[in-house]
């Protein structure tokens, strides 16, 4: 059975004004579990990638869950340059309230946010003289994989600027202008050896350690979970209940 898509919104590179000519588009999309899923207790996911955009599906009832565990890759599409609501007045609606809490969402759990980006960092490190299935060309090049690289980086440079707008500006904390953006370019396009970039990366992390105690000294804030849990409970109940209404129209009953 189809299910419905209360929202899909931009990620990636084109959200952080970091694309270039060869830059796919990615999308997270949410989807409503149908009655089924519900029944069986299915959460449905899936990858779609095309050879321009690539579309990364959750169930909406995820998504509480995905921003408490504050992982930015998430956490970025109540930020999005680009957002398609469902046409459904109802559904539309609920999704609206969730986007009128994003300055809220975005540091309800800031210890977690810290942390989610460190271990991103520490992945991304890990794979530098390996590449992977789409970026072995660059480690081929370059002597590391620099699309690695600038996430690596990147992450690191978020929580800085991000702490420095005292969490009220998450959309300037993840994008990026002028000269910093040339920076960052240019990690991605091979400017720096290896070796350069590791003195670049040891540095921003020894800044970016500083960050940790102020990080963990802001308590997390779970009435704001529970408020977007309760707005998730509201947006698939009345989904339901609207397919079914219509299923009984339909059949005449």
């Amino acid at each position: 059975m189809e299910r419905t898509i209360a929202f899909k919104a931009l990620v990636g590179s084109h959200n952080y004004n970091l694309n270039t000519p060869d830059s796919d588009k990615d999308y997270k999309v949410f989807v409503i579990p149908t009655f089924d899923d519900l029944y069986k207790g299915n959460r449905y996911s899936k990858s779609v990638v095309t050879d321009t955009h690539d579309y990364d599906y959750h169930d909406i009832r995820q998504l509480s869950n995905l921003f408490w565990r504050s992982n930015i890759n998430f956490i970025e599409v109540l930020y999005s340059n680009e957002i398609i609501h469902s046409e459904d007045i109802k559904i539309k609606r609920h999704i609206e309230k969730i986007f009128k809490l994003k300055d809220e969402i975005v540091k309800m759990n800031l210890p977690y946010l810290f942390k989610a980006c460190q271990g991103m960092n520490i992945t991304k490190m890990k794979s530098l003289l390996k590449g992977t299935q789409g970026t072995k060309h660059l480690v081929e090049k370059y002597g590391y994989d620099t699309k690695a690289a600038l996430h690596a980086y990147r992450v690191l440079d978020f929580i800085m600027r991000f702490a420095d707008s005292e969490f009220k500006d998450f959309k300037q904390a993840i994008e990026y202008r002028d000269k910093a953006r040339a920076f960052m370019i240019g990690i991605k396009n091979g400017a720096y050896s290896f070796s350069c970039f590791q003195d670049l990366i040891a540095a921003k992390l020894e800044a970016f350690e500083e960050y940790e105690q102020y990080y963990f000294s802001q308590q997390p804030q779970e009435f704001i979970k529970e408020e977007l849990e309760l707005i998730t409970y509201e947006l698939v109940r009345d989904s339901i209940k609207n397919h079914g209404d219509r299923e009984r129209i339909y059949y005449g009953k």
